[in-house]
């Protein structure tokens, strides 16, 4: 979608140790994970959910921005995509909704430039 293209200037990390360099320099700890194939790339990738939190991030999956791989027999439930939500819930990190995300985001913007909550 052109809204999420990389624009100039944006970084574009192909590796895990790529990410890790850009996100250490930017001094960046706290990670929010969205996507499809969630029990694939976002958990098994090597700059994925398992291989961040390994290097020491704060995970944060948007549950309900992710969606796994489903079979015939798992798509009605979504199966798959829970027990991949589960995972990193209880493994890896923790989850939010999208709405959580949204307001957290606002409420950031709106407090006093320096001013820590």
């Amino acid at each position: 979608m052109p809204c999420v293209e990389p624009q100039p200037g944006d970084f574009v990390a192909a590796t895990g140790d790529q990410l890790h360099r850009l996100l250490r320099h930017r001094k960046i700890l706290h990670l929010f994970y969205a996507g499809f194939a969630a029990n694939m790339c976002v958990l098994h990738r090597d700059y994925g959910i398992e291989a961040m939190q390994r290097r020491g991030y704060n995970i944060i999956l948007l549950r309900d921005c992710t969606t796994a791989i489903e079979s015939a027999e798992t798509f009605g439930d979504m199966a798959h995509t829970r027990a991949s939500v589960g995972i990193v819930e209880m493994v890896y990190g923790v989850s939010a909704s999208s709405a959580d995300f949204v307001a957290a985001c606002r409420k950031a913007l709106r407090r006093p430039e320096g001013k820590k909550s």
